[in-house]
């Protein structure tokens, strides 16, 4: 936290700050509450949010990354090479991330080159003066087979068929001892082969080639909207629609704020809508997603422990949407929070209980006294009484035994209304 020459930072699931050290002051001074993505150019930006969206899919996974931030140019460098985790609590939900970086200024300085792959997670192949592979580290063993390609001996360019390669001869010839490395993207030609960012160096004995797999955003048309903006306005609550992938294709302003409580953030359009770190909390919800898909409808309950310690509620309506030829072609989630009505029937539970009690109260406290009163004029003597007060007496039975059938009748009553 006290170092000036690596920056940290710690960002909720949404990407803002909520702390950082004393390094990352040099982005930017105060940046809580703020999104990382604002100190990073357009295209960085993108590459951030999209790993972003990998990371919070997958959250056991790191990424590697080299961004540009504008606010450094100053410092005499831009880039910054980051390394993101995923942080989760101890339930495995997931509460964070957290990035450290190293300016490449630093690096090229105080760090050699061939030592710098232990710092940026490169993998390192080595080549001869004439371009021929003689050996590869372990990291690269964690990408491609090197042994069922042949490697050794091959020229790189037999093995790496890709659009920068065709330019290599070009560039080493622009490459001397001693040079900084020259820093390119290796494409795929092949849809099944990895993007990777590449840094080519030279050394006394030939060349140096590190790689690192890259993330690059999958450029997808974006799927049609199966409601149209005008009907969907007219549901209430939060609205999800996803296509028959499960991929999240419209979703309006309710739902973005269902999607905090969820998971912290709101849902992407054009990803899954998925819960990878806490299914088993929403298996009810995933099995009426795929219930849907099937062409039924499903209506459920959901329940979320909030962070004070009190739930929240939710009515979910979820069905499958059908095209002109009843083929289900997405599926509708409308979600309606409940939790105050739920509060005002645990309210109204509440108060019928007390209304119970204070009904079958009279009963039991007037019929305990009532039973002893006619127990004690059983026991009297007649006799021992003039005929004025064996004449009232005789008026007091009949009422104690009116008031006991008083006193039935209106439990009965009472029982069967509560």
């Amino acid at each position: 936290m006290e170092s000036g020459h690596f920056f940290l930072f710690v960002a909720d699931v949404e990407g803002k700050v909520i702390r950082f050290n004393r390094g990352f002051e040099r982005i930017n001074s105060n940046p809580l509450d703020l999104n990382f993505s604002n100190f990073l150019s357009s295209r960085s930006e993108k590459e951030f949010n999209y790993s972003l969206e990998l990371m919070l899919g997958s959250p056991k996974i790191r990424r590697h990354l080299m961004l540009e931030h504008p606010v450094l140019r100053g410092s005499g460098f831009s880039q910054v090479w980051w390394e993101f985790s995923v942080v989760t609590t101890q339930d495995m939900d997931i509460s964070g991330i957290i990035g450290i970086g190293v300016g490449m200024q630093l690096l090229e300085q105080d760090m050699p080159w061939n030592n710098l792959v232990d710092v940026l997670g490169f993998g390192e192949v080595v080549l001869d003066e004439e371009l021929r592979i003689k050996a590869w580290d372990e990291r690269i063993l964690n990408w491609v087979d090197p042994k069922k390609e042949n490697w050794t001996g091959k020229s790189v360019m037999d093995i790496f068929s890709f659009q920068e390669f065709n330019h290599i001869n070009e560039m080493l010839s622009q490459l001397n001892f001693g040079d900084k490395p020259r820093c390119f993207l290796i494409n795929r030609t092949n849809p099944e082969r990895e993007v990777y960012a590449a840094l080519m160096t030279v050394s006394s004995t030939g060349y140096h080639l590190f790689l690192m797999p890259k993330p690059i955003p999958i450029p997808s048309k974006p799927e049609k909207s199966l409601i149209s903006q005008q009907m969907f306005r007219l549901f209430p609550g939060a609205v999800f629609v996803l296509g028959k992938n499960g991929k999240l294709i419209q979703q309006n302003d309710a739902a973005k704020n269902v999607g905090r409580v969820w998971k912290g953030r709101a849902y992407s359009e054009g990803f899954l809508f998925h819960f990878p770190d806490q299914p088993k909390r929403f298996s009810k919800l995933l099995k009426g997603i795929e219930d849907a898909k099937s062409g039924q409808d499903s209506e459920l309950e959901l329940k979320l422990l909030s962070s004070d310690n009190e739930f929240i509620f939710w009515n979910a309506v979820i069905k499958p949407i059908l095209n002109e030829l009843d083929q289900v072609e997405g599926v509708l989630i409308q979600v309606v929070e409940t939790t105050a009505e739920k509060a005002q029937l645990i309210k109204v539970r509440r108060e019928n209980e007390r209304l119970r009690d204070l009904a079958l109260s009279p009963s039991h406290v007037l019929r305990g006294p009532l039973s002893s009163m006619m127990g004690i004029i059983e026991l009297f003597d007649l006799k021992q009484l003039d005929k004025e007060n064996q004449k009232l007496f005789g008026y007091l039975k009949p009422l104690t035994k009116e008031l006991d059938s008083i006193i039935r009748h209106h439990s009965k009553k009472v029982s069967t209304f509560i």
